[in-house]
């Protein structure tokens, strides 16, 4: 009887289904993966499927998942690793600039400063073409006044 071949196992399944799971653990884990210089263009294609997925979850108001701390982890993973990953920079804005605009909304400034603030880094312009420099200063004076 002919031994059947063991299916490759595609380690982004086991990532999406574990950020399903809102594991606490699952974005340190994925990064750890993600960051091998070794990860091929096909990869680097599920890397982005899955940052995709880990963006809707942080917006997701059922999510359980640490949002601050998905987040955090999201943009030490773009501003580390984007550029050598070849992340499109239209794919950044839209990513970044949807926990901006999530954080903002809730009045959680840290977090939304620090999206802004790595756009404006890389000068990445928003959906406009101008840039995110408008609104990073409005989101300082957010947390100014949050502090007086």
């Amino acid at each position: 009887m002919p031994k059947a071949t063991a299916k490759p196992i595609d380690p982004v399944i086991e990532f999406l289904k574990r950020l399903a799971k809102d594991d606490a653990k699952v974005m340190s884990d994925f990064i750890k993966w993600a960051i091998d210089p070794a990860r091929s263009p096909k990869e680097v294609e599920r890397i982005h499927e899955f940052v995709e997925e880990a963006e809707h979850r942080i917006r997701n108001s059922r999510s359980k998942l640490d949002r601050v701390a998905a987040a955090q982890a999201l943009l030490g993973f773009f501003r580390e690793h984007s550029r050598r990953l070849g992340v499109n920079e239209r794919f950044l804005a839209t990513i970044c600039g949807a926990l901006c605009t999530y954080f903002q909304n809730r009045k959680i400034w840290d977090p939304a400063v620090e999206s802004c603030e790595f756009l404006v880094s890389r000068a990445i312009p928003d959906e406009d073409g101008v840039g995110f420099h408008d609104r990073l200063d409005w989101l300082y004076r957010q947390r100014a006044r949050r502090a007086t």
